[in-house]
Parts: structure tokens; C-alpha cells; sequence
């Protein structure tokens, strides 16, 4: 009783910190709702929930035709108009809900470490969450972060369960909640495949592959009305244009711009040209998958120096400590913000060796409109990550693989990071955010011993 009781304490004291936190981060919110809106990508989710109340169909458009959409899949437009239905079209509600949610994981986080490494690992790591600004920060935006990272963490708790208790209903669980986390955010659709990985480095039995193949179905199920929605709307089978939109904007425009030493709006008229020339009226979808198209073939031709902007992108977005644009026109105003992304422009300059002129870029389009104590919080806080970063190294440089929670954050980082080339952001390690706090507590805590490094525990 007296170990459940601390228990009890810490959680109420991590609790009660976290949720200070964020209600001082929602401050500026509070007083403006319009920053709730800092992030670009808001205005869209907003207008989807407002579109889909007033019966407009599923369109980010402001006026008539109200043309369908084909980038955004329904989940978070949908969360977002039920708390309107229920709040008067409320944002502060939306935000309230997010704080919620977000303090939601955080029990979750707790109580997974607490039972698998102990009370010291739960509560460095759950002090670690409260600090995270980078999680902090977007449960003040209407994005689809903080909803994704609660279920994606949710999924992962459960897969883990799992495979280890070889439970149908478990796997059943797993799945929906994986399919209902790809409507919210693509970036979880192939996400099976990993998980696959990390069942043939655990020892791969049939029964395991059952339980897998019931979370891959389980998540089909889930996502395919979006796709038969699709078929219906725009004469063709796809469950997103996101990834075109992508590809095509900040893998391949940006790779043409630095092999080909032209500027990326240049290197977008081209592939705008080549795309579309000689054609027709297009719909949205039909008009992003030819880009996509035109973007995949360019990084087909361009194989290995692809795969090094992913591996740079990836690297990029675990070490940048928050996302400078969007943060910055939240905290400061968005009168002085700069709104288009520096990245592609900054890595162009560093491929051509001009350290300077890439420095020069972010004071002008970042740094500069801040002030001197947003820029020291901002700087308080990259100390801080790289900190996390250097203790959940520590933990892997211990413990390596041997437990299966080790290799499936380490797979499920490669996935998210592995994703993004030129595009990279730190709002894309959102939803890694808790794993590495997870991962940093063991770092602080476990101490070396003479087992063997490296070598994944098989569990029967």
C-alpha cells in the first residue's frame, strides 16, 4: 500500500506540473485564439470542420464549388467539428481537449515505464514530458499532432502487449487503433511493415504472424472507406495525394534545386511544366498524383544522393530542436513572421558550402523577429533536447536491444524520421516526443553491467 501510495504522489505531482506547463504555453492563445492557428496547415484542418458542419462536403475551399479534397484524410477535420458541434464552434475547446489528451499520455507513459523498468525510469521520464516544449506547443494548434501522438502511443503500448501475451483481442485492438490513427495521420499507413521487422529480430512464430496480420487488417478495415471515397470522387484508387504533394514539393524540387544549382521555384515551374503540359482541365488529385509522378521519376534517376537528403532529413529533425517559423509566429505574433519554409534554402546553401549565407538566411527569416527572451527559451530548450537526445543514446549504448520496447522505438524512429529529405521539421518528431523521453529516463537511470550489448531478448 505505501508503494502504491508514492506511486499515487508522483503522478499527481507530474500531473499537476504538466498541466501548469501547458496552460502557461497556451497563454498566447488564450488571449488571441487566432494563434491557434500558427501552424498553416490549421487553417485548412479549420476550414474542413467548419465545411463539413455547414454541409459543404469534405473542402478546404472558401467559396463554391467547394472542390473535394484529396491531400487530408477525415480524422482530425472530424475530431475538430464534433467539439464544434458540441461548443458553439469553439477553438478553445479544441485546445482544452488537446491539454487533456496530452495529459492523458502522460498517465499512459508513466504507468507502461513504471511497470516494465521501474519507479525511477517513470518519473525522469514523465518530468522529461513536462518540459518537452515541442509537445507542449502543439496542443495549442488545431493540427493533427497531439491527437496522433495519443493514439500512435496508445498502439504501441498495446502492440507490445500484444505480441507478448499472444492475444487476438489485443491485436484486434491494436489495429483500430492503428487504422483510426492513419485517418488522422497518413504517415502511420505502412507502418505494418516496420512491425514486421521487429517480429523477425523477436523470433517470428506463426502465431505472431497471425497477430500481426489481424492489426493489418484490423487497419484496412479502417482506412478503406476513405479509399472507396476516393474511387467514387475522383475516378481513381488512392488513399492519399499527400505523399505526391510532398514528394514533389520537398523531396524532389529541392534535390533538383541543389543538383542542379537553380532556385526551388524554379525547379518547381519545371516540374509544374512537365507534369501538366498539353493537358486538360485536372481535379485536385488527378493534378497532385502527376506531380507525384514527374517528382518519383527525377529521385528514381537520382537514387543515392536521395538517400542521403533522407538520411540528412531524418538526422535534421531529431536534432532541430523545435520548429523556429511556426513557434516563433505563435509566441511572438505573426505580424513579423515569416511564413515560407527556410529549409530547402538553407540546405541549397550548405551544399554549395556558403556556411554564411545559410546562417544569414535563418537570422533573417527566423531569428531575427524574436527577441532576445524567446530567443533564450529557445536555446534553454535545444540544450534541453539535446540532453534527452544524449541520454536516450546512453540507454541503447547499456541496455542495446535486449528488450523488445528498445527495438520497437528504435524502428519506429527510423520509420518516422526515414521519411522526410529536405522536408524536415521537428513538428514531424511530435509523436516521438514520448518515446524519447521514455528512452532518455532509462538513460538517466540504468547502470552498465557486464551483460552482453546489443543482442535482442527472444521472447517465446
Amino acid at each position: 500500500m505505501i508503494g502504491k501510495a508514492f506511486l499515487d504522489r508522483n503522478l499527481l505531482f507530474l500531473l499537476s506540473a504538466a498541466l501548469l506547463a501547458r496552460v502557461l504555453i497556451s497563454i498566447p492563445a488564450f488571449a488571441d485564439i487566432s494563434r491557434t492557428s500558427s501552424c498553416y496547415d490549421a487553417v485548412a484542418y479549420n476550414l474542413l470542420a467548419e465545411n463539413m458542419l455547414e454541409g459543404k462536403g469534405f473542402s478546404a475551399s472558401l467559396e463554391e464549388p467547394y472542390e473535394p479534397n484529396s491531400t487530408i484524410t477525415p480524422g482530425y477535420p472530424a475530431f475538430v467539428a464534433g467539439i464544434y458541434a458540441l461548443t458553439g464552434h469553439s477553438k478553445l475547446a479544441v485546445i482544452l481537449i488537446q491539454i487533456v489528451l496530452n495529459l492523458v499520455a502522460l498517465v499512459l507513459l508513466y504507468r507502461f515505464l513504471n511497470g516494465r523498468f521501474g519507479q525511477k525510469v517513470s518519473l525522469w521520464a514523465g518530468i522529461l514530458f513536462i518540459f518537452d516544449l515541442n509537445t507542449a506547443f502543439y496542443c495549442t494548434q488545431l493540427t493533427t499532432e497531439t491527437l496522433f501522438t495519443f493514439l500512435f502511443v496508445v498502439f504501441l503500448f498495446f502492440t507490445l502487449r500484444t505480441f507478448e501475451e499472444r492475444s487476438f483481442r489485443l491485436a484486434a485492438a491494436s489495429g483500430a487503433i492503428l487504422g483510426a490513427a492513419t485517418l488522422i495521420r497518413p504517415i502511420s499507413l505502412y507502418f505494418t511493415a516496420p512491425l514486421f521487422i521487429f517480429l523477425l529480430l523477436t523470433r517470428l512464430k506463426w502465431k505472431k504472424l497471425a497477430l500481426w496480420s489481424v492489426i493489418l487488417g484490423m487497419q484496412l478495415a479502417f482506412i478503406t472507406p476513405w479509399i472507396v471515397r476516393n474511387r467514387v470522387v475522383f475516378g481513381e484508387t488512392f488513399y492519399t495525394t499527400i505523399s505526391d504533394v510532398n514528394i514533389y514539393k520537398y523531396h524532389s524540387a529541392s534535390l533538383k534545386s541543389v543538383l542542379e544549382g537553380k532556385p526551388r521555384s524554379q525547379a518547381l515551374e519545371e516540374f509544374d511544366r512537365e507534369a501538366v503540359e498539353g493537358r486538360g482541365k485536372l481535379n485536385e488529385a488527378e493534378r497532385y498524383r502527376l506531380y507525384g509522378r514527374v517528382a518519383k521519376r527525377y529521385l528514381l534517376r537520382h537514387p543515392l544522393p536521395y538517400v542521403a537528403s533522407l538520411v540528412g532529413g531524418g538526422l535534421a529533425s531529431l536534432i532541430y530542436p523545435v520548429t523556429l517559423g511556426e513557434a516563433g509566429a505563435y509566441f511572438h505574433g505573426p505580424e513579423d513572421a515569416q511564413k515560407q519554409g527556410t529549409s530547402p534554402v538553407v540546405t541549397s546553401f550548405l551544399s554549395e558550402g556558403r556556411l554564411g549565407k545559410a546562417l544569414e538566411t535563418v537570422w533573417d527569416k527566423r531569428l531575427r523577429y524574436l527577441g532576445i527572451p524567446l530567443l533564450l527559451l529557445f536555446a534553454a530548450y535545444a540544450l534541453f533536447h539535446v540532453a534527452k537526445l544524449g541520454a536516450g543514446l546512453r540507454a541503447y549504448i547499456i541496455k542495446g536491444l535486449r528488450d523488445p520496447v528498445m527495438l520497437l522505438f528504435l524502428l519506429t524512429g527510423l520509420y518516422f524520421l526515414g521519411l522526410l529529405s529536405f522536408g524536415f521539421s521537428p513538428r514531424a518528431r511530435v509523436p516521438l516526443e514520448p518515446l524519447l523521453a521514455a528512452l532518455a529516463g532509462i538513460g538517466f537511470v540504468v547502470r552498465n553491467n557486464k551483460k552482453k550489448k546489443g543482442k535482442v531478448e527472444r521472447s517465446e
